[in-house]
């Protein structure tokens, strides 16, 4: 049992590269992240402060993305962060602050 917070041999390559990033590179990677999976899903190109809900977010792509996301960060994310934090640099924010509580 292991007690660090190095991701175990199945973690993704985000998990990974997560765990070994700065706070500040934690945040940038995060938003990539979820700018690009968003973007794909709503089928459009997004920015850093673009609102989900304003690019055609439902519950449907909601819950997809969080699947997504949990599934690329290995990090458990409730539905109703993506409303409470519509754009992918606020989402960012949140997981990035989750990380690291979970890794302090």
């Amino acid at each position: 049992t292991s007690t660090d917070n190095t991701p175990g041999q199945d973690a993704t390559e985000l998990e990974k590269q997560l765990a070994a990033a700065t706070p500040e590179e934690r945040e940038k990677l995060l938003t990539d992240t979820i700018r690009t999976q968003a973007g794909t899903l709503l089928n459009t190109t997004l920015s850093d402060d673009s609102n989900f809900l304003e690019n055609g977010l439902n519950s449907l792509t909601a819950l997809e993305l969080t699947k997504t996301l949990m599934t690329l960060t290995g990090m458990e994310i409730a539905m109703v962060a993506i409303v409470e934090n519509p754009t992918p640099a606020q989402l960012a924010h949140h997981l990035g602050q989750e990380l690291a509580h979970t890794t302090a």
